[in-house]
């Protein structure tokens, strides 16, 4: 799916859809651009290696229902084999806040870095690639490009399902487009 020359990779509406699924259907794709939807992490990376390109998240904060977006200026995702689709962006603009790079602590627990997801490998609840002791997938419901199971999760369920410092998040989307 496209919207004005972006491509769409992910679209979450809702809380209904079952985001715990395994790491085949991450990797190959699921869903309805017209509905949840996840395009694969393969054609991700396929496509973020033939060429730069930049990413854009636009989350709706739940409780306000007012929409955000963050910009990456430049979004990769490395291969499975070396990378297990590792995360990396750069170059933040907009009003949803830079989460995916975020390098502070939370709630002064001098956890610093502890937070960020830029040089993440993805996990899934049979695919555990995060730097937490335990599966941040298993625990947060959905495959994502867990550090240490916070901060940022737009495949997680409704109480987990969240983009920091705004809260958690009703809908959400990620769309990419070459620079």
């Amino acid at each position: 799916m496209s919207v004005f020359g972006w491509i769409v990779i992910h679209q979450h509406l809702g809380y209904t859809f079952n985001w715990n699924l395994p790491w085949a259907d991450y990797k190959a794709g699921f869903g309805s651009t017209d509905a949840n939807f996840w395009l694969g992490l393969e054609k991700v990376h396929l496509l973020t290696s033939s060429q730069p390109y930049r990413l854009r998240v636009e989350v709706q904060e739940r409780s306000s229902n007012l929409w955000y977006s963050a910009e990456y200026w430049t979004f990769k995702v490395g291969d499975k084999l070396n990378d297990k689709y590792r995360l990396e962006v750069s170059g933040y603009s907009g009003d949803a806040s830079d989460s995916l790079q975020y390098a502070g602590d939370m709630n002064g627990n001098g956890l610093f870095g502890s937070y960020s997801h830029n040089g993440m490998k993805f996990t899934t609840s049979d695919q555990d690639n995060d730097l937490f002791y335990n599966n941040c997938a298993t625990y947060r419901r959905g495959g994502w490009w867990y550090n240490n199971c916070y901060w940022v999760c737009l495949t997680c369920q409704a109480n987990k399902y969240e983009w920091r410092p705004l809260g958690y998040i009703a809908d959400s989307r990620m769309m990419i487009k070459p620079q």
